[in-house]
C-alpha cells in the first residue's frame, strides 16, 4: 500500500470536480509532512512517474496547478480536462532560408492533441529517477567507457545525466515533447519503448564520445535541466508505420527548440 493512499481515498470520496487545498491541509490528510522537494519543485507535482502521482491519478484526478510559492495545489477531475481534442494555436514564422514554419502553442493538460491532422495521445511525463529526498540521481556514464582509442568527449557527452523510463508498447510512430504548452522536440521511432528506455532515458557510455549517438545525450540533459528548473516534459505519441514521412512533414511545418534545423 502506498503511503499516499489517504490522498487517493480523500479524492474519491470528495465527489468534487475541482479541489483546491494548501500543502498543510494535504499533510493533515496524509498524516505526515511532504518532502522538501514538494515545496521546492513544481515538477514534484507532475502527473505521472512517481507514487504520489499514482495516488491522484488512480482516483481519477490530475494536478491542474501547483504553486510552491503560495503552497497550494489544485486537483481537477481528469475527465473534465481531457474530453476535448485540442487543435493547437499557431504562429507563423519565416526562416532565414525563406521556409515558412509555425510555432505550436498547445494545452499540455489535454490527453489528445491534433497537430496538422494527426492525433497525438498523451503517454506520460518524463521524470528523472530521484532519491527519497526528491533530488535527481545523477550519473556519469562517460566514466564507465573503456576508452582504448582515446576518443574525445562530444559536446553533449560531458557532465551529469539522469535516468528515466516510460510505460509504453513496442510501437512505431512519431512523438512530441511538450513543455510550457510548446512543442520543443519532434522525433520518430520504430519502437517507442526502446527509443526512450534504452536511448534517451539511459545513456550508453559510448554515446558520450565523438561518433556516438549524441542526440540521446543532448535530450537527456534537456530532461535533467528542465526538471532542475521545476519543469517537466509531457510526451505525446502518434502511432504510425509511416513515421519517417510524418516526422518530416511536421518538422517542415513546426519550429521547435531542440530539433536540428534542416529544411528540405
Amino acid at each position: 500500500m502506498s503511503k499516499y493512499t489517504a490522498l487517493k481515498q480523500f479524492l474519491i470520496s470528495s465527489g468534487q470536480d475541482c479541489i483546491n487545498m494548501t500543502f498543510l491541509e494535504l499533510e493533515r490528510i496524509l498524516g505526515f509532512d511532504l518532502p522538501k522537494s514538494a515545496y521546492t519543485y513544481e515538477a514534484w507535482w507532475a502527473n505521472g512517474g512517481h507514487s504520489q502521482a499514482n495516488a491522484w491519478l488512480d482516483a481519477g484526478y490530475k494536478v491542474k496547478l501547483a504553486n510552491t510559492i503560495d503552497q497550494t495545489v489544485c486537483f481537477y477531475k481528469a475527465d473534465n480536462i481531457s474530453k476535448q481534442v485540442l487543435q493547437p494555436k499557431t504562429k507563423s514564422l519565416k526562416t532565414t532560408s525563406g521556409v515558412n514554419t509555425t510555432q505550436m502553442l498547445v494545452d499540455s493538460t489535454m490527453k489528445t492533441l491534433r497537430v496538422f491532422g494527426y492525433e497525438f495521445c498523451y503517454i506520460q511525463q518524463l521524470i528523472p529517477d530521484c532519491d527519497v529526498s526528491g533530488s535527481i540521481i545523477k550519473y556519469y556514464p562517460q566514466n564507465e567507457y573503456d576508452n582504448k582509442k582515446g576518443l574525445l568527449l562530444s559536446h553533449f557527452g560531458k557532465g551529469a545525466f539522469c535516468r528515466f523510463s516510460i510505460n509504453a508498447g513496442d510501437c512505431p510512430g512519431v512523438y512530441l515533447w511538450v513543455v510550457d504548452d510548446s512543442i520543443i522536440y519532434i522525433g520518430e521511432t520504430e519502437n517507442l519503448k526502446k527509443r526512450f528506455n534504452m536511448g534517451y532515458g539511459r545513456i550508453a557510455p559510448r554515446n558520450c564520445y565523438i561518433g556516438g549517438q549524441s542526440t540521446n545525450c543532448k535530450m537527456n540533459k534537456v530532461i535533467l535541466n528542465l526538471y532542475e528548473q521545476g519543469k517537466t516534459v509531457s510526451l505525446y505519441f502518434y502511432n504510425t508505420t509511416n513515421y519517417k514521412r510524418v516526422e518530416l512533414e511536421l518538422l517542415r511545418k513546426i519550429d521547435t527548440k531542440y530539433n536540428v534545423k534542416r529544411y528540405w
